[in-house]
């Protein structure tokens, strides 16, 4: 989720996309001649986010940064974020290009100028907006960015902005959904409660993760924990390439997620059990894997099937000597090679897993080399 304003979705490309809270930015990919005009508008929403600002000053401090550029052909990049209760700031610089979709049906363009950047504000109210680089491609509706960076060339949002008092509070749950609850009360909830109904309350309660175990890392210099072997922060998109890093172990982020045919999206914080009855194998009754159940009419999925193995940093994939085997279609290739039993591989973000005869995943992630 794009915050509480609404939902956030990368467009295929091949430049950068960054969402903080309701802060958007799209830029052309880093070269040596750009890649400190880059650093400084990703170092800029972050800041801006982390300061509690809006579009109009999002906009501030980016045109600030691109007033220090040299050379003929400015930086492809558009921004935006919310100014007032339901307009929207945004500038575009380059060949970047910007449509704001209101409310009332009415659409404004905003295109860059060739020599420079335009910004202007949207009077509201705002349905949604699209940030865009030359030759973005569509959206992928399964993915969806929350905060942070990753590869792309533009970015689409919803805009679900409260009005007056029918704006929900941070700390009232959506109707029907778990509510979060301090341990002591639900203590005194328990101690309370029928026993047919203690099973319930305790299903309710979100998960917590205090996080994955200790890997080697790195912090960027916003002290973001990423792969040693990354030349941009996952998080805020800074380059790592200059900065004197000292390694050291910390709990390892979310290394990204497993998109399934069906829609099913699983966050790869822990190994990840495959198979048509995945919660009788070892690995997930002693507590080694989490159970992925996936299923087709033909049965050509075996009850223990393949493994989604975590690393350190890396995302491999084992298939465990199934009857009709688990195959790998590289990102940009368009044949499957089937794996060796009980031989791993690597997989790049993009990479789609086909797991028996038909059914399959991608694995996606922001945390590229």
């Amino acid at each position: 989720m794009a915050g509480p304003g609404g939902v956030a979705r990368p467009l295929a490309g091949d430049g950068l996309v960054a969402q903080e809270g309701e802060l958007s930015l799209v830029c052309a990919a880093p070269d040596a001649v750009t890649a400190a005009l880059v650093d400084g508008l990703l170092a800029a929403l972050e800041q801006v986010a982390a300061g509690g600002g809006d579009g109009p000053a999002l906009v501030r401090r980016a045109a600030r940064v691109l007033a220090a550029q040299h050379g003929n052909r400015p930086l492809a990049c558009a921004l935006a974020g919310p100014a007032g209760r339901t307009g929207f700031a945004v500038l575009v610089s380059g060949d970047a290009a910007a449509r704001v979709m209101l409310a009332d049906g009415r659409e404004v363009r905003i295109g860059g100028d060739p020599h420079g950047a335009a910004d202007r504000v949207v009077e509201g109210p705002v349905a949604s907006l699209e940030l865009t680089l030359p030759g973005a491609g569509r959206a992928e509706p399964r993915l969806r960015l929350g905060s942070g960076v990753t590869r792309g060339g533009g970015l689409r949002r919803s805009v679900r902005r409260p009005a007056g008092d029918s704006a929900a509070r941070a700390d009232q749950p959506a109707a029907g959904g778990p509510r979060a609850v301090a341990p002591e009360q639900l203590r005194t909830m328990l101690d309370e409660a029928a026993p047919q109904e203690r099973v319930s309350l305790i299903r309710k309660q979100p998960k917590r993760r205090p996080g994955g175990p200790p890997v080697l890392g790195v912090n960027c210099k916003n002290e973001h924990f990423n792969d040693p072997r990354a030349h941009y922060c996952a998080v805020c998109g800074i380059s790592m390439l200059q900065l004197t890093l000292l390694p050291f172990r910390g709990p390892r982020p979310p290394l990204g997620v497993l998109l399934l045919d069906d829609g099913q999206t699983v966050p790869l914080e822990d190994d990840q059990l495959i198979g048509r009855l995945p919660d009788r194998a070892p690995e997930v009754t002693d507590g080694r894997a989490h159970p992925l159940r996936m299923a087709d009419a033909e049965e050509s999925i075996s009850r223990r099937h393949a493994l989604v193995r975590l690393e350190e940093w890396q995302v491999n994939v084992v298939d465990l000597g199934s009857a009709n085997g688990t195959a790998v279609r590289g990102p940009g290739e368009t044949e499957f090679v089937r794996l060796a039993p009980d031989a791993p591989l690597e997989l790049a973000p993009g990479a789609t897993v086909r797991v028996g005869l038909a059914r399959t995943l991608r694995f996606e992630s922001n945390r590229k080399i």
